[in-house]
């Protein structure tokens, strides 16, 4: 029939529940063949138990799964990438001591004729015909575990491609991506439907997925919604479908905001090849943003100033005193804390309950002889959670059960009761959606009014331009400028100085 659309996957009627909770209601998703599928909603909204129930991970209660028209019960990982379903999961998964071509061939080498012997010079010869036809560049003998993120990224979808999926879940592709990688990244998701291939593309990046997708479907509730062509769609419609409020995108005036005087001071940190001659100081109640893109040396100049690695010069004074801190302990103990850019694996213990993950910085205080009063440690928790609007049961839920925002939530929660005078949160909003972020904003400022020094390092112009009362510009290990709120609206100034032109 005459403008009948081709669709490579139908899914109709999915329901899923765990105990009394219903994670998908009723979703319905078709994805056309050959185009870019934005999923987009709040953590909790079903993106993730969606894929999931396509994936075979998690098996549906109700409802139906078309692929290529004809209706599959896709029973696992495996049985998926054989129906030509593959995933590029958020969390990136390989084996960081194999070279990238045992990565991109992992479970098919080529081998010798005697079984388990692997033919390496085939192996290598292969994998760089194979990345030549999918116009990937990367060093197919490097460990992968010496790759820079963006290409450890390329290198996971080259896995997937290898294996000849015809539709791709992305999820969160862009999360640890600078600017430049960013730009690459979705230059080549156009040369994928090029070839034919498509793609479902999660992200909270809004402004990704105008660039990049052909349809948005918008999940709420375990429900679907909305599916409409990107070009019926816009910033502000987006947000309202996904949070069903109104969300700050623009700074707002900041009015009389007291600032105090200098909190932290560092002048003149130095690592040879890494940092050059940084210097900044910020006050008490301000915001302090620090922009840079993939290699400039933001986080590198935090985990230096902390003791987390070594420097070879630099004068840190805190409250005025000079201090020099060996590890991240004697920071925290100081008053300096940091809400690390890697959540999951440095910020919270996702098996341990809500309760266990805020009393960890302050477990001296609720114990005796070396045993935790649990009754205190409840109330603490309980406390903590409370002033942040950590969305739980109970403080005995784990936390690797809560969404990316209320996880986040738990991380600062640890420093909420405690002498904290200079927090530091490293990319705070990456993986939350929207609406989380909202929330996420306004604790940093409600923690900045109430006296807390804050240095906010994110990738996301717009998102510093929001929260902060100065930012710190950075490119090659350099401060390159420091830019004042009254010139933030100059976003191309803030971008060509993080280039370095």
């Amino acid at each position: 029939m005459s403008g009948q659309k081709d669709y490579i996957l139908e899914m109709h009627g999915i329901k899923k529940s765990f105990g009394g909770v219903k994670a998908l209601k009723n979703i319905d998703l078709k994805i056309e063949r050959g185009t870019c599928h934005a999923l987009v909603g709040e953590n909790g909204a079903g993106k993730s138990t969606l894929m999931k129930v396509l994936m075979g991970i998690v098996t549906r209660d109700a409802g139906t799964v078309l692929i290529n028209g004809k209706e599959t019960l896709v029973q696992n990982l495996h049985h998926a990438e054989e129906l030509g379903i593959a995933i590029v999961p958020q969390e990136l998964s390989f084996v960081s001591y194999f070279s990238v071509a045992e990565n991109i061939f992992y479970g098919d080498e080529p081998t010798r004729k005697l079984p388990l012997l692997v033919d390496w010079k085939r192996l290598y010869n292969d994998c760089s015909k194979k990345l030549d036809e999918l116009r990937i560049s990367l060093p197919v003998r490097t460990l992968a575990g010496n790759l820079n993120v963006s290409d450890q990224q390329m290198m996971v979808i080259a896995r997937v491609l290898a294996k000849d999926a015809d539709l791709i879940i992305m999820d969160e592709p862009t999360a640890r991506l600078g600017h430049g990688e960013v730009s690459k990244l979705l230059d080549y998701i156009q040369y994928l439907k090029q070839q034919g291939k498509t793609i479902i593309y999660i992200s909270h990046r809004l402004e990704e997925i105008f660039r990049v997708c052909d349809n948005i479907t918008v999940l709420r509730d375990g429900e679907t919604i909305q599916t409409a062509p990107t070009s019926e769609m816009d910033t502000d419609k987006l947000i309202r479908l996904m949070v069903n409020r109104e969300v700050k995108t623009t700074p707002k005036p900041r009015g009389t905001k007291q600032i105090g005087e200098v909190m932290l001071s560092v002048k003149g940190l130095t690592k040879k090849g890494v940092l050059d001659d940084i210097s900044f100081e910020v006050h008490k109640g301000e915001i302090l943003g620090m922009f840079g893109l993939v290699g400039a040396g933001r986080s590198e100049a935090v985990r230096a100033m902390l003791g987390v690695d070594r420097y070879d010069s630099a004068e840190i004074t805190l409250e005025g005193k000079p201090v020099v801190f060996k590890n991240i302990s004697q920071a925290l103990n100081a008053g300096v804390a940091l809400v690390p850019e890697e959540r999951r694996r440095q910020g919270i213990l996702p098996n341990t309950p809500i309760m266990g993950n805020i009393s960890l910085c302050n477990l001296p205080a609720l114990s005796r002889f070396g045993i935790i009063n649990k009754k205190k440690e409840r109330e603490y928790a309980e406390h903590c959670s409370g002033l942040l609007n950590v969305a739980c049961s109970s403080v005995q839920q784990h936390v690797g059960n809560l969404s990316g925002g209320n996880q986040q939530k738990v991380v600062i929660a640890k420093y909420i009761d405690r002498n904290i005078k200079v927090l530091i949160l490293d990319e705070p909003t990456r993986g939350i959606d929207v609406g989380a972020k909202d929330q996420i904003y306004s604790i940093i400022e409600g923690l900045a009014q109430q006296g807390m020094a804050v240095i906010v390092i994110s990738s996301e112009i717009p998102e510093l331009q929001l929260m902060c009362d100065r930012i710190c510009v950075m490119s090659q290990g350099k401060i390159t400028t420091v830019v004042n709120r009254d010139t933030f609206a100059d976003s191309d100034n803030i971008l060509r100085n993080a280039i370095g032109i």
